[in-house]
């Protein structure tokens, strides 16, 4: 489109709306793509290592009471959840690629469904260490009520995307698909924004680093964990049948989330991931 045309009409034309909210959708999901790719590389040069040379006790230098001697149980569900951690992150990105999903439909589908039983394993693993290790996660008894809640819903999207592909129902399987890596990219957008707060003040402002507890904390644990979805719903409604303003609108939203998270993701891997490879 060239500068001569453009003029107010082509901001409102269908077209125009059209491209600007799957350019925003791909901006975000290439944010998403460097920041998961990034985390997956912390956990595999952190966790894999120290699980493959069985020193699990490094694993307390990130994870307080993260290993605990003669608690079996406790130890299989914090190792079992990190192990995982990489698998899931990089299985879900490879689902949201059209590339691998339109030419090798057995590997998107053989993917999917251990995307969806590692998001189990994740969400009841993750649950269990709530339950029995409440020191083990950092946070509040709001911030823990939120982890719980964002493993339920876990596993609502799990079931709900299972059951529509087992139907061939894959428009439903789509949307109930994308709401579970919303769901399960909770964890890690818990920490992208709390690195792009640390980074916009340059020192805790809003909650306690020592008890992590704090009114910033409280809103994150909401928006990393709820609201995200909620936005999701935005995009699907706009997308499908939206004014070619509400398009914009959505697209202008995202791009704008996309900038703040790019920025958390950067101050994630210089200031978080990196120094701990």
């Amino acid at each position: 489109m060239s500068l001569q045309s453009f003029n107010t009409a082509d901001w409102r034309s269908p077209s125009f709306a059209n491209k600007g909210i799957n350019l925003a959708a791909k901006c975000w999901f290439f944010m998403v793509l460097l920041g998961q790719a990034a985390f997956s590389m912390y956990i595999v040069a952190f966790y894999y290592r120290a699980a493959f040379g069985a020193d699990f006790l490094s694993f307390n230098q990130v994870m307080p009471a993260g290993y605990i001697e003669g608690d079996t149980w406790g130890n299989f569900a914090v190792i079992g959840h990190v192990v995982f951690a990489a698998l899931i992150t990089v299985g879900g990105l490879m689902q949201l690629v059209p590339a691998i999903r339109n030419h090798f439909p057995a590997l998107h589908r053989w993917n999917g469904r251990l995307y969806i039983v590692i998001a189990g394993v994740m969400s009841l693993s993750g649950g269990f260490m709530i339950l029995t290790r409440s020191e083990l996660v950092a946070g509040d008894s709001f911030g823990h009520t939120a982890l719980m809640i964002n493993g339920l819903i876990i596993l609502v999207c799990a079931t709900m995307a299972f059951k529509f592909a087992r139907e061939r129902k894959f428009v439903q399987h789509r949307i109930w698909a994308l709401r579970l890596f919303i769901a399960v990219s909770g964890v890690w957008m818990f920490r992208v924004g709390m690195m792009a707060w640390l980074s916009f003040h340059g020192q805790p402002v809003g909650f306690d680093p020592v008890s992590f507890s704090g009114p910033f904390l409280t809103v994150l644990n909401i928006t990393t964990y709820i609201i995200p979805l909620l936005l999701l719903e935005v995009y699907l409604q706009a997308h499908a049948r939206g004014s070619a303003t509400q398009k914009l609108i959505t697209a202008g939203g995202l791009f704008l989330l996309t900038l703040v998270m790019l920025g958390g993701v950067i101050a994630a891997i210089f200031g978080m991931w990196l120094p701990r490879i």
